[in-house]
């Protein structure tokens, strides 16, 4: 297999054709992350994206799209999943029987190190594997769609549901009539909406290192918010209530998978519990728009496991190669550990 590294913007049509061909065709990893779309608005917003091509022959037989991690350690040859953080998926988008390990793959295409998160556990079948194994969660749904979906569950968590329709009557009794909206008919407004929402959300928690805190993270949605690609497509969720912004979600789907990405609520409509009714309405919504998965991503919360019928595992390590990477790896591991001695 010939394996080579190049710049996103040096892509000939044909070799993005064929990235999307083979995410179109994937039968484990089809994912809105390793789109050709996706890495084209981070390229476009967060930074240079750089495609790792694997040839067999004249036919494009697997890609991973990477990025240079931030600052020195960036410059000096650290990659990451493109995107970095704002990635709820990482991995080679590979032809079934196609197999790499990732020395190999490191070395071939010139890459003295890498380190990655969400790697998804299917990628075993490709012959990547990572460590420090978490939970992700989704949502499988009915075949009879979202109603019937809701149905079910009445039989499965009867307190779940009638605690849930009794928030929404009362939502609806308290501040009136309910408006959902599968995608908005004002995107860069709801948008803005959200965004605010969320980094409000973020400060609230302590949570300093919020994706969307950093500004070319928040421009990375709204880029795609004018992709039509339906392997990368946006969706922008709303629920109001009298007229008020009560809670939104911002997703890619990609054909039948939704990615459940940045969900975020008013937090004074908190006592209604308004990401479950907004979770309720797009389950209701899903099969029209032909999604017949929502996945949460990675985390195992409370909140993800109130609708979640399904369990997979991601993967994180720090692989390298050559004298070069391990300096590399050994001066990131050594600004982790006193990260965490500081935050003590």
């Amino acid at each position: 297999m010939r394996i080579q590294r190049k710049p996103f913007d040096r892509l000939t049509p044909a070799e993005r054709s064929a990235w999307a061909q083979l995410l179109h065709d994937g039968a484990t990893s089809r994912w809105a992350f390793l789109s050709p779309t996706y890495a084209g608005a981070v390229n476009a917003t967060i930074g240079p994206v750089d495609v790792l091509l694997c040839w067999e022959g004249d036919a494009l037989a697997a890609v991973m799209p990477l990025q240079r991690a931030a600052g020195w350690m960036g410059r000096f040859g650290l990659r990451e999943p493109v995107g970095r953080e704002m990635s709820d998926y990482f991995g080679l988008l590979a032809r079934a029987g196609v197999s790499l390990d990732w020395a190999a793959l490191l070395k071939a295409a010139d890459v003295p190190c890498l380190y990655f998160t969400h790697l998804d556990e299917s990628q075993a079948a490709h012959g990547l594997v990572g460590n420090e194994p978490r939970k992700g969660l989704r949502t499988r749904i009915h075949p009879d769609g979202g109603d019937a979906h809701w149905a079910w569950l009445r039989t499965q968590d009867k307190k779940l549901v009638s605690d849930t329709e009794r928030r929404e009557r009362k939502l609806v009794s308290e501040h009136g009539t309910l408006d959902f909206k599968m995608q908005s008919v004002a995107p860069a407004q709801d948008l803005q909406t959200l965004v605010a929402l969320k980094n409000a959300q973020y400060k609230r928690t302590g949570h300093d290192g919020g994706a969307l805190l950093n500004p070319a993270n928040a421009r990375l949605l709204e880029q795609l918010l004018a992709s039509g690609d339906p392997d990368c497509l946006p969706r922008l969720s709303v629920l109001r209530c009298g007229g008020r912004f009560v809670a939104g979600h911002f997703g890619l789907q990609c054909g039948p998978l939704l990615h459940y990405w940045f969900p975020v609520y008013d937090t004074r409509f908190s006592a209604y519990s308004p990401g479950r009714i907004l979770y309720r309405h797009i389950l209701s919504h899903a099969g029209p728009e032909g999604i017949s998965c929502i996945d949460r991503g990675e985390g195992d919360s409370m909140a993800k496991r109130d609708f979640a019928n399904e369990e997979h595992h991601f993967f994180k390590d720090l692989v390298h190669t050559g004298p070069w990477g391990g300096a590399l790896g050994l001066a990131l591991r050594v600004r982790v550990r006193w990260r965490v001695v500081f935050k003590r």
